[in-house]
């Protein structure tokens, strides 16, 4: 055998090992970085640690009655304090405020915990956090899961897997997608997600001179094998 294929059989161990392992992931802090993925007509998408983040945002907003320009509306809170999500007001399809969360590999994981900051009131009319969770494109619940938020603009709500009567994260487990909507504008200032290791660009680097190595260990394996049939012939 060749002497490539024990350390391919290694380096494909590694990867396996470090991808499969449970981690898990707290955001907001400085040290995460945020990279921008995509910006549509009223929505922008950004990565960070293996997970994308993609929120409304209120772009077709003029300004006021009469006024014809977009100019969008200010945002609040900047990333790593948070991830802001406006209500739609403009434009063809007016909506709640919305944050979607998966991973980048598209793979399953937990939702265990969220902070969400209020930017309007709610307190008149009552508001409540829903998150409905998909597996394969496709809604599971019957119906979202739902936390409390009614209040004012500036308070913070805290969920996790606690029992409570004002919501519990404890049924977001095991999907790969989640949507959090309210219909006034918000910010998630605090995420808790649990999941398999995503890997990084230097562990598939891995995974591709391990596939390489083996390719050639077998390949070394044929030839050896045909010139030693060949020679008793």
């Amino acid at each position: 055998m060749s002497r490539l294929a024990p350390l391919a059989v290694v380096l494909l161990s590694c990867v396996l090992c470090s991808t499969t392992a449970a981690s898990t992931i707290v955001f907001f802090n400085s040290s995460q970085v945020a990279t921008p993925v995509a910006s549509g007509v009223t929505s922008d998408t950004i990565s960070s640690e293996g997970y994308l983040f993609t929120y409304t945002r209120d772009k077709l907003f003029t300004g006021g009655i009469g006024l014809t320009e977009p100019i969008g509306r200010p945002v609040l809170v900047t990333w790593p304090q948070g991830v802001e999500a406006q209500a739609v007001t403009a434009g063809p399809s007016p909506g709640n405020a919305r944050i979607t969360i998966e991973r980048v590999d598209g793979g399953v994981f937990d939702l265990t915990a969220f902070s969400a900051k209020l930017l309007a009131n709610t307190a008149g009319a009552g508001g409540s956090f829903e998150i409905v969770p998909f597996l394969n494109g496709q809604e599971v619940l019957s119906d979202p899961v739902v936390f409390d938020a009614t209040g004012i603009s500036g308070n913070v709500f805290s969920y996790d897997t606690s029992p409570n009567p004002w919501g519990s994260t404890k049924l977001l487990t095991g999907f790969d997608k989640y949507r959090i909507d309210l219909y006034v504008d918000f910010a998630l200032v605090g995420l808790t997600v649990e999941g398999a290791a995503v890997p990084e660009p230097s562990t598939l680097g891995l995974a591709g001179l391990g596939a390489i190595g083996l390719a050639i260990a077998g390949c070394r394996g044929r030839l050896s094998r045909k010139g030693r049939e060949r020679s008793k012939v």
